[in-house]
Protein backbone atom coordinates (compact mmCIF):
# COMPACT_ATOMS: atom_id res chain seq x y z
CA UNK A 1 0.00 0.00 0.00
CA UNK A 2 1.12 3.23 -0.88
CA UNK A 3 2.21 6.34 1.74
CA UNK A 4 -0.68 8.74 -0.02
CA UNK A 5 -3.37 5.73 0.84
CA UNK A 6 -1.88 5.61 4.46
CA UNK A 7 -1.74 9.31 5.19
CA UNK A 8 -5.21 9.81 3.66
CA UNK A 9 -6.35 7.15 5.87
CA UNK A 10 -4.42 8.89 9.09
CA UNK A 11 -5.65 12.42 7.68
CA UNK A 12 -9.40 10.78 7.57
CA UNK A 13 -8.98 9.47 10.95
CA UNK A 14 -7.94 12.39 12.32
CA UNK A 15 -10.98 14.42 11.30
CA UNK A 16 -12.81 11.81 12.83
CA UNK A 17 -11.49 12.38 15.87
CA UNK A 18 -11.53 16.04 15.77
CA UNK A 19 -15.48 16.14 15.13
CA UNK A 20 -15.94 13.59 17.91
CA UNK A 21 -13.37 14.15 21.03
CA UNK A 22 -13.45 18.33 22.24
CA UNK A 23 -10.08 18.12 25.02
CA UNK A 24 -7.03 18.68 22.37
CA UNK A 25 -4.91 16.03 24.65
CA UNK A 26 -7.49 13.81 24.30
CA UNK A 27 -7.59 13.99 20.20
CA UNK A 28 -3.41 13.81 20.51
CA UNK A 29 -3.32 11.36 22.50
CA UNK A 30 -5.97 8.72 20.59
CA UNK A 31 -4.31 10.26 17.71
CA UNK A 32 -1.24 9.28 18.47
CA UNK A 33 -2.76 5.37 19.30
CA UNK A 34 -4.50 4.84 16.30
CA UNK A 35 -1.44 6.18 14.18
CA UNK A 36 1.02 3.88 16.44
CA UNK A 37 -1.84 0.80 15.79
CA UNK A 38 -2.14 1.47 11.76
CA UNK A 39 1.72 1.70 11.80
CA UNK A 40 2.20 -1.81 13.24
CA UNK A 41 -0.58 -3.37 10.99
CA UNK A 42 1.61 -2.36 8.01
CA UNK A 43 4.58 -3.07 9.96
CA UNK A 44 3.40 -6.76 10.14
CA UNK A 45 2.03 -6.75 6.33
CA UNK A 46 5.59 -5.22 4.97
CA UNK A 47 7.20 -8.42 7.58
CA UNK A 48 4.96 -10.86 5.98
CA UNK A 49 5.65 -10.04 2.73
CA UNK A 50 9.79 -9.72 3.85
CA UNK A 51 9.34 -13.25 4.71
CA UNK A 52 7.66 -14.49 1.02
CA UNK A 53 10.36 -12.64 -0.54
CA UNK A 54 13.23 -14.20 1.57
CA UNK A 55 11.51 -17.85 1.14
CA UNK A 56 11.57 -17.14 -2.79
CA UNK A 57 15.74 -16.03 -2.88
CA UNK A 58 16.36 -19.54 -1.00
CA UNK A 59 14.49 -21.63 -3.90
CA UNK A 60 15.52 -22.61 -6.78
CA UNK A 61 16.34 -21.09 -9.61
CA UNK A 62 13.08 -19.75 -10.94
CA UNK A 63 11.73 -18.74 -7.40
CA UNK A 64 14.40 -16.14 -7.31
CA UNK A 65 14.02 -15.17 -10.68
CA UNK A 66 10.29 -14.55 -11.78
CA UNK A 67 9.61 -11.06 -10.56
CA UNK A 68 12.57 -9.75 -12.41
CA UNK A 69 12.22 -11.63 -15.34
CA UNK A 70 8.38 -10.55 -15.70
CA UNK A 71 9.84 -7.02 -15.13
CA UNK A 72 12.43 -7.45 -18.03
CA UNK A 73 9.54 -9.31 -19.98
CA UNK A 74 7.77 -6.43 -19.62
CA UNK A 75 10.64 -3.91 -20.62
CA UNK A 76 11.22 -5.71 -23.92
CA UNK A 77 7.46 -5.37 -24.69
CA UNK A 78 7.44 -1.48 -24.23
CA UNK A 79 10.94 -1.24 -26.02
CA UNK A 80 9.79 -3.38 -28.96
CA UNK A 81 6.60 -1.16 -29.43
CA UNK A 82 8.82 1.73 -29.81
CA UNK A 83 9.45 -0.03 -33.12
CA UNK A 84 6.75 -2.30 -34.25
CA UNK A 85 3.03 -1.00 -33.53
CA UNK A 86 1.77 -4.06 -31.19
CA UNK A 87 -1.76 -3.69 -30.41
CA UNK A 88 -1.07 -4.72 -26.71
CA UNK A 89 0.48 -1.55 -26.09
CA UNK A 90 -2.91 1.22 -27.10
CA UNK A 91 -3.68 3.15 -24.22
CA UNK A 92 -6.49 1.40 -23.42
CA UNK A 93 -5.12 -1.86 -23.35
CA UNK A 94 -5.59 -3.61 -19.62
CA UNK A 95 -1.35 -3.67 -20.80
CA UNK A 96 -0.84 -0.78 -18.84
CA UNK A 97 -2.47 -1.29 -15.76
CA UNK A 98 -0.44 -4.48 -15.15
CA UNK A 99 2.93 -2.83 -15.98
CA UNK A 100 1.60 -0.46 -13.35
CA UNK A 101 1.35 -2.74 -10.48
CA UNK A 102 3.89 -4.80 -11.30
CA UNK A 103 5.85 -1.32 -10.90
CA UNK A 104 4.15 -0.85 -8.15
CA UNK A 105 4.50 -4.09 -6.15
CA UNK A 106 8.41 -4.64 -7.33
CA UNK A 107 9.85 -0.98 -7.14
CA UNK A 108 7.46 0.88 -4.56
CA UNK A 109 6.80 -1.80 -2.40
CA UNK A 110 10.15 -2.25 -1.72
CA UNK A 111 10.81 1.34 -1.17
CA UNK A 112 7.90 1.51 0.80
CA UNK A 113 8.82 -1.35 2.94
CA UNK A 114 12.26 0.22 3.63
CA UNK A 115 10.72 3.60 4.59
CA UNK A 116 7.71 2.31 6.83
CA UNK A 117 10.24 0.49 9.23
CA UNK A 118 12.20 3.74 9.54
CA UNK A 119 8.91 5.38 10.49
CA UNK A 120 8.13 2.61 12.84
CA UNK A 121 11.52 2.63 14.79
CA UNK A 122 11.26 6.77 14.98
CA UNK A 123 7.66 6.08 16.76
CA UNK A 124 8.47 3.47 18.98
CA UNK A 125 11.33 5.82 20.40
Amino acid sequence: MSFTVLDTLLTSVGGVINNLVCNSKDKEKIKSELTTVILNHYDQVYTLQKEIIMNESQGNWLQRSWRPLVMLAFAMVVILGVFIDIPLLKDSSPFWSLLELGMGGYVIGRSAEKISCKMIEKLKK
